[in-house]
Order: structure tokens, then C-alpha cells, then sequence
């Protein structure tokens, strides 16, 4: 099964950025869904400000970060082939910058916002995740037992939920939200590092 693109995707104009402001503003809300949509169906965690694909699945490629890239390395919802388009390098970064204003991307180094060149994708917000999260360990008669993130992203018992496979700073994230709303508690090892989970 493949990604079924919105049909203004084969319209050449949609990769340019359109110098009319409102203009600008409704194609700049499509592009963001577009990118949602296609991340959500890929299940890509992680895009840098050029569109290359750095962790998607289990695969995380952050040795793409080092290397130069060129235009043709960024992912195929910025480059259409078959109209033989491509939006621009500086577009793309103003839509991530859009999108990291209305929390639809979070910079990867948790800090500097203005600074960032790598972003988390937030298909799922996390607290949409921290509620899928908190639901299955109910569902699942699991509350106050210690679960590990692993267990919670590749277990078993998780193989069917939306969460399955979620990137672990993602999952980190979800669990920071439940952790603030007094619903989990973490357990760190001796290195700092979350060591396990307890969900109440």
C-alpha cells in the first residue's frame, strides 16, 4: 500500500511559494498536512530543516546529519518526479519554522527553537501519545506495574496499538506528560537514563 498524495500535489504552482501573503497562507497550511499526513502513513519520527528523512520505523539514520546533502537527498513529499518539481530549500525551512510555532515539530536538541535543524514530527502530539499510552496500560490491567520502554513501544502486548515502534525520545516525551498530570512515575538507573516506568 502506498501513500495516496492530495491531488494539488501534481499542480506545479504548489512548489513554489506563492508571493501573495493570503495565498502563501493556504497553500503554507496545505503543505503542512501534507507533511503531517505523509509522516503519520511512513511513520518518520524525525525530518531536519532540508526535508531528509533522518529516523523513520527502526531505522534512524542521524549519520545523514554529517554528511552534505544535496537537494535530491530530500524526502519524495517535497520532490514530485512526475511533474519534475521541487520546493525549495528556504520554503521548506519556513515551513518548519511554521510548524514548530504551532507544535507540530519540536526541535530534536529540547532547546533552542530558533537554532534547530532537526525536529521531531508530531503527527501524534504527545500528549495524543500519552493518552494512547495510559488507555492500553489500563486496558491491559498492567497500572502499577513496572514496564520498561521497550516493552511499552516493542512488546508484545503493544504489537497492535498506533504506538508500537514509536521513537524512544517520542515515548520519552508521552511519559513526561503523564509523569506532570501525576499518572506515572519513572525509574531511572544508575547512569540517569529512564530504567522503567510505573504507570498508576
Amino acid at each position: 500500500m502506498s501513500f495516496t498524495f492530495p491531488k494539488i500535489y501534481n499542480f506545479p504552482p504548489f512548489f513554489t511559494k506563492q508571493p501573495n501573503e493570503q495565498t502563501w497562507s493556504a497553500q503554507r497550511q496545505q503543505w503542512v498536512q501534507l507533511i503531517l499526513s505523509y509522516c503519520r502513513f511512513h511513520r518518520i519520527w524525525i525530518m531536519n530543516d532540508r526535508g531528509v528523512v533522518l529516523s523513520q520505523g527502526d531505522v534512524e539514520s542521524e549519520s545523514l546529519e554529517d554528511s552534505q546533502q544535496d537537494v535530491d537527498s530530500t524526502s519524495e513529499v517535497f520532490h514530485n518526479e512526475a511533474i519534475d518539481r521541487q520546493l525549495d530549500i528556504d520554503t521548506i525551512r519556513l515551513l518548519f519554522k511554521e510548524m514548530l510555532r504551532s507544535g507540530d515539530v519540536s526541535p530534536v536538541d529540547g532547546k533552542s527553537k530558533s537554532n534547530s535543524t532537526q525536529y521531531y514530527v508530531n503527527w501524534n502530539r504527545p500528549d495524543d501519545w500519552a493518552a494512547m499510552v495510559l488507555e492500553w496500560i489500563e486496558s491491559t490491567g498492567q497500572a502499577g506495574t513496572v514496564l520498561t520502554l521497550y516493552e511499552i513501544a516493542n512488546g508484545d502486548l503493544s504489537l497492535k496499538q498506533e504506538f508500537h515502534g514509536i521513537h524512544p525520545r517520542i515515548l520519552e516525551m508521552a511519559i513526561k506528560v503523564l509523569v506532570k498530570r501525576g499518572r506515572a512515575q519513572i525509574l531511572r538507573d544508575e547512569d540517569g537514563r529512564i530504567g522503567g516506568v510505573k504507570v498508576q
